[in-house]
């Protein structure tokens, strides 16, 4: 199949995820193009004699100009939106969903929701992960941690670390930009069990972190996050990207619980989930205590990822509802 890439116009991870697919459809045997939001309108013009797409497949789609997407409507070739970023700005994705014929999204609840306003083709579709790339390994010691999060400053992330800073004596890692303030203050109050990465890091270095440390802690987003574009209050039911990315890694992680856990993995013996900040606690002392089994659920949670999580499986299954 000719496969149109249009991706995202994201930089950091989103240049990952994008190469990452491109790399699942050439290894399946399709021929992929991939292009920049910017630069759509012009290629899909000069390719119509010389190469005609049979898909013309978004990434999240939130770049995409009113002209492109009239433009995809009326060319008369299949269309499917990937949507990456649900349900955190579906404000704008929303808007989106006349002008494609299948759409993806990452979460339960934004697929229910867009099914209710009268999409016919709406799939579950969360992202996948690279076990190349993500994978067991030895680390040095500026990685290693008791416990690890990867990610921004999130309302409910500070009110976790703030807890476990007053609570407990663990080494906590915080690997992300915007927690200087918070750090600066944890430091100054002489609490100093926290170090800081204030950066973005790539893939490559956020799989170093997540094999260094004893429990990677993965706290999504809350739905009413004052960046977040979600008029309507929807709350996430499935579970983020770093989850597949940790497991890759066979790193043990205590996720916050999300009721799509259960449709990927077995959750206590593959990922364990905690319900609130004294369920979190005391999980952390409890895994902390017996390392020989939060190696079994490690290894348990890669080897999950191997057999249905990696980006190969994910376009696959895209593929496979566009075709039916």
């Amino acid at each position: 199949m000719n496969i149109l890439l249009i991706t995202s116009g994201f930089q950091g991870v989103y240049s990952f995820f994008e190469q990452r697919i491109t790399e699942a459809l050439l290894k399946a045997g399709h021929h992929c193009r991939a292009v920049q939001p910017g630069s759509v309108l012009n290629g899909l013009k000069l390719k119509q004699h010389s190469w005609q797409p049979e898909l013309i497949l978004l990434i999240g789609g939130l770049k995409v100009a009113q002209p492109v997407l009239e433009f995809i409507r009326q060319s008369g070739v299949k269309s499917a939106v990937w949507m990456t970023e649900d349900p955190y700005y579906m404000d704008w994705t929303i808007p989106l969903i006349a002008y494609f014929d299948y759409m993806f999204t990452i979460d339960q609840a934004a697929l229910e929701h867009y099914r209710a306003l009268g999409h016919p083709r709406v799939y579950h579709l969360p992202l996948g992960t690279d076990p190349n790339l993500f994978h067991p390994a030895a680390v040095s010691e500026e990685y290693t941690s008791d416990l690890c999060l990867v990610g921004v400053p999130y309302s409910n992330r500070i009110e976790l670390i703030e807890a476990l800073l007053a609570g407990t004596a663990y080494r906590i890692q915080l690997v992300g930009r915007g927690w200087g303030r918070y750090y600066h203050e944890w430091k100054h109050n002489a609490n100093r069990n926290v170090e800081l990465v204030n950066a973005w890091v790539p893939p490559e270095t956020a799989a170093n972190y997540y094999n260094g440390a004893k429990i990677v802690l993965n706290i999504h987003r809350p739905y009413a996050e004052k960046y977040n574009r979600n008029r309507a209050g929807i709350i996430a039911t499935s579970i983020n990207n770093r989850t597949f990315d940790a497991a890759s890694c066979e790193a043990f992680q205590l996720t916050d619980y999300k009721s799509g856990l259960r449709q990927q993995f077995e959750e206590g013996t593959q990922v364990v989930s905690y319900q609130d900040k004294h369920d979190l606690l005391q999980k952390i002392h409890y895994y902390m205590a017996h390392g020989d089994e939060r190696k079994r659920i490690a290894e348990a949670a890669r080897q999950q990822v191997l057999a249905a999580h990696t980006f190969e499986h994910r376009l696959h299954d895209l593929l496979m509802n566009v075709q039916a």
